[in-house]
């Protein structure tokens, strides 16, 4: 009897053991390896992301939801709504810098439907125009004239949205890089309407990309700056001082590019040999790209007749691509890129 006890006891010991082991391994999963699928939520009222994962044997895959709707920091109560109660509404589209190609489909979209009133900046360019299905009106948007042409823009949109029509506020490149963009959000506001923004391509960067000149290069540049050639009421903004590995792109700056060449020199420390380019009508049949430097660009400027739309880049990176000549061993110089002569 007395081993037969013995027997039993062992045997529940060993039970206990195994069951309170089995126990700590099931706290410790719980704790630690979230079972599949595993969720991970804050609560709703600390605005926090919701994720969720799901795994499989291998580890997590699938998907990866976000609820974004306690991710704006502007209340949607406090904005108006996207349209009027008689259906006017506005979207304000970025062309891009000029060629079709290169709008986004969603700009091609609306630009393209016959039912919507198009009012377009002056510099959008020709081929883009084309493509319009419907009616559109053209800012003439002048130097020393914007403000009275702004106006203008405005009381057509306001005229658009009265009459229950889908305004497309065209502007070239990207409607928030010196376009006004935010303003303009701002005074749709004020008519009641909060209007959807269409992104484009901005000339900052497409510009020197369709004129060869990389805006980055290992050892030329390691910092892009943007910059306006005319702040507010025609003013002249404040100078980026030079920095040797920096490329610096003017955007709306030929009109002054030679006052603008003088006061880099003089106020912000640049070389006066430092390369400069400009790509005009990038992207479109009539493109050209004129290279030189801070002393001889504005002579090339005038001698070849540039006009706006047109993009400078200011920085060692506008020869990194160019030929030198064979026998000086300089880079070239002039009208480097002419499309206009280019066959198709």
């Amino acid at each position: 009897k007395s081993e037969l006890y013995h027997f039993f006891v062992t045997m529940l010991t060993r039970i206990q053991m195994r069951s309170t082991l089995s126990f700590l391994l099931a706290a410790v999963a719980v704790a630690f390896v979230p079972s599949a699928p595993f969720a991970l939520q804050s609560s709703v009222d600390s605005q926090q992301p919701y994720l969720s994962a799901y795994a499989n044997g291998c580890g997590v895959s699938g998907t990866i939801q976000v609820d974004k709707s306690g991710k704006s920091n502007v209340k949607k109560s406090s904005l108006p709504p996207p349209s009027l109660p008689n259906g006017g509404k506005i979207s304000m589209v970025g062309s891009g810098p000029g060629d079709p190609d290169l709008l986004t489909v969603a700009a091609y979209r609306m630009i393209t439907d016959p039912d919507v009133v198009i009012i377009s900046d002056r510099l959008v360019s020709k081929e883009i125009l084309d493509l319009i299905k419907g009616e559109y009106k053209i800012a003439r948007k002048l130097p020393g004239c914007s403000g009275a042409a702004q106006d203008e823009i405005y009381k057509w949109c306001k005229e658009g949205l009265d009459a229950g029509k889908h305004v497309i506020r065209l502007k070239i490149g990207d409607p928030f890089v010196f376009g006004r963009g935010g303003e303009e959000v701002l005074k749709f506001r004020e008519y009641g309407v909060e209007p959807k923004v269409i992104p484009g391509v901005s000339a900052a960067f497409a510009a020197p990309l369709l004129g060869s000149i990389p805006v980055t290069h290992r050892g030329a540049s390691n910092q892009v700056v943007m910059c306006t050639g005319y702040g507010r009421d025609e003013s002249s903004p404040d100078l980026i001082q030079y920095h040797k590995e920096q490329t610096v792109v003017f955007l709306m700056a030929v009109g002054r590019l030679r006052s603008l060449c003088e006061r880099l020199i003089n106020l912000a420390g640049y070389p006066s040999k430092t390369p400069v380019g400009i790509i005009q009508n990038a992207g479109c049949p009539n493109q050209r790209t004129v290279v030189g430097n801070m002393e001889t660009i504005a002579d090339l400027a005038e001698e070849y007749q540039v006009k706006a739309p047109s993009t400078i880049v200011v920085g060692e990176v506008v020869n990194v691509l160019l030929e030198s000549d064979a026998e000086t061993g300089e880079s070239v110089v002039g009208l480097i890129q002419n499309m206009t002569a280019t066959e198709v």
